[in-house]
């Protein structure tokens, strides 16, 4: 995703760049309400995280104006730990808000979240070669073939499909298909994508191991 992060702490904003770039994502910065205003006019972004506190333009009527144009994640991000500050976000149009301090990841992971609910209302049905998802009904179609899996593996197997050949880490499977606050550990992932492998051997279909990373599926043909 290409993300925008509005954020006047240089340390923070370094940070947190940092963090998306390491997990694959393209990163815009700004350091002021009126930068990051000309920044989603004037290029496709994916998804935005904006301070509250921000010389210029402020945080909050950024998010207003940014959710006006454009249906992408906001998160929005504040010193501040009052409620009425964080119903104020949600009624411009937020869709997550966290409290600094924070851990980067966890700012990471909770944008996937986010996301994840715009790209499933977005798109109910994925063609990746001859593999066809319907999300509405938990159908896959592999060439003529209909198959319904347990709950879990659809959606893995819909996440991975949404994006082929974009390598997805345990971890971030993890969160976007069990969610973040999943007890379990990172070889449930290898057994859901082991069970995946048995149902779908086909050649112009494969399941790839990125070795101390993760999984993608390739669309080979």
């Amino acid at each position: 995703m290409r993300i925008l992060i509005v954020e006047d702490d240089p340390s923070i904003l370094r940070l947190v760049k940092e963090t998306f770039e390491d997990a694959g994502h393209e990163v815009l910065t700004a350091t002021d309400g009126n930068t990051g205003e000309e920044l989603f006019t004037t290029q496709p972004i994916d998804a935005a995280i904006v301070d509250i506190m921000l010389p210029g333009l402020d945080g909050r009527e950024l998010c207003r104006r940014l959710k006006a144009t454009l249906d992408i994640p906001v998160i929005l991000l504040t010193a501040l730990d009052e409620w009425e500050d964080k119903r104020q976000g949600f009624e411009l149009g937020a869709d997550d808000y966290v409290t600094k301090p924070f851990i980067p990841e966890e700012l990471l992971f909770r944008l996937q979240a986010v996301s994840r609910r715009y790209q499933r209302s977005a798109a109910s049905q994925i063609q990746a070669g001859p593999l066809r998802l319907d999300l509405r009904e938990y159908e896959v179609t592999l060439e003529g073939q209909l198959f319904y899996l347990p709950k879990k593996e659809f959606e893995l197997l819909f996440q991975l499909a949404s994006f082929p050949g974009r390598v997805y880490r345990r971890e971030e499977l993890i969160e976007l298909v069990w969610g973040f606050d999943f007890e379990g550990d990172e070889r449930t992932v290898d057994v859901h994508i082991k069970r995946l492998r048995n149902r779908f051997d086909h050649p112009a279909l494969t399941i790839r191991t990125v070795r101390g990373v993760g999984y993608a599926l390739e669309v080979n043909g």
